[in-house]
């Protein structure tokens, strides 16, 4: 009876401490915890939480511009368009001086970023047609840092084609030169090259 005695004060001795040191250092608020002696003056048991109702109400009152709210490529958003490629596209606009910001938004456009073959025949992230990517571009288009390369390559050309015209290059670049040189560029080129020039702006 007396062990049994001695281990129930035991218990009520644990349990006493734990809600003290409770109270002290969760429930007391700071300044009577900053008062006790021995207490570091800087204690914190928990981070801070950041809501995402707070950082949205703290950048609420700075008006943002329309032009960085059209275009989701301010900054380096454009890296998400172009994925796992973005260092291609790097590569590939300083070797071209082809904007990385259209090379970007041709790849989202053309594959997803993805190395898909069309059914139409077209290979990787920019969708060339093999036979032109091997004879005319000199690229192996089944490699993306080549295939993103040789399709920098062929705006660049089709932007000197068009004397800088962007939007017939991109219809071009859809389309076909022959096609848009004569005039008759199909509704899917011009939806192609509105889509484009929406993401490059």
């Amino acid at each position: 009876m007396q062990l049994c005695g001695y281990f129930d004060l035991k218990k009520l001795f644990v349990v006493a401490v734990t809600a003290g040191l409770s109270f002290l250092f969760i429930i007391a608020p700071q300044p009577l915890q900053r008062s006790i002696s021995g207490l570091p003056a800087n204690i914190a048991l928990m981070k801070p939480r950041i809501t995402l109702s707070s950082s949205r109400s703290s950048h609420s009152s700075q008006p943002q511009s329309s032009a960085a709210l059209a275009n989701p490529l301010t900054g380096r958003a454009w890296q998400k368009l172009a994925g796992v490629y973005s260092k291609d596209v790097l590569y590939a606009s300083n070797q071209t001086g082809v904007s990385r910001k259209l090379l970007a938004a041709v790849i989202h456009v053309e594959s997803r970023a993805s190395n898909v073959v069309s059914y139409a025949g077209a290979v990787g992230p920019m969708q060339l047609m093999p036979g032109t990517a091997w004879r005319i571009l000199h690229v192996n288009p089944w490699k993306p840092r080549q295939n993103i390369v040789g399709g920098a390559r062929y705006l660049r050309r089709l932007l000197a084609i068009f004397h800088g015209h962007l939007r017939l290059a991109l219809e071009a670049y859809n389309a076909g030169p022959t096609t848009v040189a004569q005039g008759n560029i199909p509704m899917p080129a011009k939806v192609y090259a509105r889509q484009v020039m929406a993401l490059a702006a």
